[in-house]
């Protein structure tokens, strides 16, 4: 090998060098980001979780219709198991955030990313699973009291509120796995 080919070879890989730096910093950069939302949103659902569950009991002795009862009961049930396997998830990646490795390993990024996109996807399935739940409802409800415009109303912004998060989630899952094929190239 003489000078010339060596000092190509250098080049080449003096720049490959330095196109890996600033994906790492990118990944950094957004697992910090994502470290704040997982507490946040942590924070958020738990809240949420301690709402439908007060009003489930609420329900329970307030004696309402029982359609109503029985989709409180769906919504809390729904809501807590989602709210496990979610922040099982969420604690695998906090964990992974705080670890010394997060700076220097690939490996960690990737776990970190496949968690996000198993958090989609679960997201996902589980608003369809609640999209076809509230249509159960609306159908028992119109069919065994009586249903007027103004609950047509409110059930229809629904779906739409619950079609456009089914739209979101999927695009932030298509989004993370469109990093991870790129982290694992």
């Amino acid at each position: 090998m003489d000078n010339k080919e060596f000092e190509q070879l250098s080049s080449i890989w003096q720049s490959a060098e330095q196109k890996e730096l600033p994906e790492m910093d990118t990944l950094l950069k957004r697992h910090k980001r994502q470290h704040l939302v997982l507490k946040v949103n942590f924070c958020i659902e738990l809240l949420a979780i301690l709402a439908v569950s007060v009003f489930f009991v609420l329900s329970l002795f307030k004696s309402f219709d029982l359609i109503k009862q029985l989709w409180v009961g769906f919504a809390t049930v729904w809501g807590i198991t989602i709210f496990v396997l979610m922040n099982k998830s969420r604690l695998s990646s906090l964990r992974q955030l705080r670890s010394e490795q997060i700076s220097t390993s690939i490996e960690v990024h990737t776990k970190l990313i496949k968690n996000e996109i198993f958090r989609w996807t679960l997201s996902v399935k589980a608003t369809w699973i609640f999209v076809a739940a509230l249509m159960v409802f609306a159908i028992a409800r119109c069919y065994f009291l009586n249903c007027n415009i103004s609950d047509m109303l409110n059930i229809g912004i629904s779906f739409l509120v619950l079609l456009a998060s089914i739209v979101f989630f999927a695009r932030k899952n298509k989004k993370a796995k469109e990093v991870l094929s790129a982290l694992e190239q």
